[in-house]
């Protein structure tokens, strides 16, 4: 089978046919006991999710909608992962529906109103409480249980649930941190090392603005996704933590009409008013032209190392080029950041969501997610893991969990989370691009944020 394919399966033929297969076994059984199929037990599964869900020989496929599958940065490890679970479960297929990340929401919701929802479904940090409110994704506590819950790093844990139950399970997390272009740098005549606070990597950012590329293009000094995206409405929020605000008050009441927030806001016009960022960049945007040298610096997770090699077309070679580090102090005097994780969730529409589960253990195992980490830096969710060696050898990881000890939660999930990140984007949008002052963008921003989350 073409793990690629985008196949919709029609279920009721299958309910017929388990119907079919269990009958003839249990004829069989009369006959000759001997002859009943072995059930994939505890004893027998590798990784105990069947729990005699299945016998050995029905063929399960699993359909697992990923906007990783169709990266070249991922595709290859995704495909590896889901070739060593196969041949650990011969029963089990994992068929693949690659979706693009922008549009992955959407068209699973779409699969769901037509009850034929994919049975995982990849997931972000930023449109999870989407799905968590929503009705077509299944409570993991009782799926996964409490000592695997338990292994994972409670903000990343608490990121993926809702009104006190696991709803997604948090499989690829990052900090986000620092990346910086040495040869940039140093034609600009800067230090050999990246910026330790706010205002110095201002100072850098003019610098490097004032280079052009060989063919005459700019180069822009620090990058700041500004699209009207909800991502780039939760990635502020390092900003405004970083400038020592909030969204809510001392009491959790929302509150962002704050000079800590106008101040945030303000950055942001500064960096598009002294041409130091692209306008409305996307974050792709922003690796891509970091990528061809055209960038100094910009924030982003691990995800940083794989594109960067690809979109360069240098390969290794590339990671001569670039640096990494903490996100510089500003108002706080430390370096502040925050996590987000790649998720995933099991639908209601899914006939073999303990199998579901299961893959999903073997997705964030040692042997599954080390591989993941060798292909792309993937981290760890699962705090037994995360001290292994294998995750702590290069420059590159020690910085990423370094940073982890740097970062504040994101909000707690909420009927209008992404509702409210796509807000906070918009608000940048008014300042950057429209000419709104940051106190206008702020106050309205406000009565919004007031209205959304209840």
């Amino acid at each position: 089978m073409n793990k690629k394919k985008h196949v919709y399966r029609k279920k009721g033929w299958r309910r017929v046919a388990i119907i079919t297969i269990t009958i003839l076994i249990s004829l069989l059984a009369a006959c000759n006991s001997a002859s009943t199929p072995q059930e994939v037990t505890p004893e027998t599964s590798q990784n105990n999710g069947n729990n005699g869900e299945s016998p050995n020989d029905e063929q399960v496929t699993l359909q697992f909608a990923s906007w990783s599958i169709s990266e070249a940065a991922t595709s290859e490890a995704l495909e590896q992962m889901a070739a060593m679970y196969e041949e650990q479960n011969p029963n089990v297929k994992i068929e693949f529906i690659g979706i693009p990340f922008g549009d992955i929401k959407q068209q699973t919701f779409v699969m769901a109103s037509a009850g034929n929802a994919p049975d995982i479904i990849q997931t972000f940090t930023a449109s999870f409480p989407t799905y968590a409110a929503s009705n077509i994704i299944e409570p993991l506590d009782d799926l996964l249980g409490e000592e695997y819950m338990e292994d994972s790093f409670p903000s990343y844990r608490e990121d993926y649930s809702y009104n006190g139950k696991l709803m997604g399970v948090p499989w690829a997390p990052s900090p986000y941190i620092l990346y910086w272009n040495k040869e940039l740098f140093a034609q600009a005549g800067l230090p050999d090392r990246a910026p330790e606070t706010y205002e110095e990597m201002l100072e850098f950012a003019e610098k490097l603005s004032q280079l052009t590329t060989e063919s005459g293009e700019q180069v822009y000094g620090y990058g700041e996704a500004t699209d009207k995206l909800p991502i780039n409405g939760m990635i502020a929020l390092r900003n405004i933590y970083s400038f020592n605000g909030s969204i809510f008050d001392e009491e959790g009441n929302v509150n962002v009409n704050t000079p800590e927030v106008v101040e945030t806001l303000d950055f942001y016009k500064t960096l598009v008013e002294k041409g130091l960022s692209l306008q409305g960049a996307k974050l792709k945007d922003l690796r891509n032209l970091f990528s061809i040298g055209r960038l100094g610096m910009y924030a982003d997770g691990y995800y940083g190392k794989a594109v960067f090699r690809n979109l360069s077309g240098k390969g290794e070679a590339f990671d001569d080029v670039w640096g990494a580090a903490l996100i510089p102090a500003n108002k706080t005097n430390e370096s502040v950041s925050i996590g987000e994780a790649h998720g995933l969730v099991i639908s209601k529409d899914s006939e073999h969501k303990e199998i579901a589960a299961d893959f999903i253990k073997f997705l964030t195992s040692e042997e599954a997610i080390s591989l993941y980490h060798q292909k792309s830096d993937v981290l760890t969710a699962r705090q037994s893991i995360a001290n292994t060696p294998e995750f702590n050898t290069s420059e590159f990881d020690k910085v990423l969990f370094e940073q982890m000890n740097h970062i504040k939660p994101l909000p707690s999930n909420n009927p209008g989370l992404e509702q409210a990140y796509l807000e906070i984007a918009d608000a940048i949008q008014k300042v950057t691009l429209a000419g709104v002052s940051a106190e206008d963008a702020a106050a309205e921003l406000d009565v919004k944020l007031k209205q959304i989350m209840r």
